[in-house]
């Protein structure tokens, strides 16, 4: 039997909540990947292609770009943290906050 079919995965109940920042922070992954690769393909890749396969340079400069991006991106995660910087007031979660306050004004009806 597969795992998610089990009896014990089916009776268990959804939160929507954990759902709803699954869903922000799926957002937040999203916008970031979706990011890096816009600025590494227009850094790296001409607007006409000569070729249907990327050429030994261009895979080099993406595998740069987006290992510089991802260091880049890591960097600046360590130091907001060791800054104190308070992620729950970042807009993401606001949006997060914002849905919960409905969800329970909704539920209070």
């Amino acid at each position: 039997m597969s795992f998610l079919l089990s009896q014990n995965l089916l009776n268990q109940e959804v939160d929507e909540e954990k759902i709803k920042l699954a869903e922000i922070q799926f957002e937040g992954m999203k916008t970031t990947f979706n990011t890096m690769m816009k600025i590494c393909r227009t850094k790296c890749i001409p607007e006409e292609y000569g070729e249907a396969d990327l050429t030994k340079g261009e895979m080099v400069c993406i595998d740069r770009c987006v290992g510089k991006y991802y260091k880049a991106n890591v960097q600046i995660g360590q130091l907001a943290q060791s800054l104190g910087m308070d992620p729950m007031k970042l807009p993401s979660y606001q949006q997060w906050f914002k849905l919960q306050r409905e969800m329970e004004r909704n539920s209070k009806k």
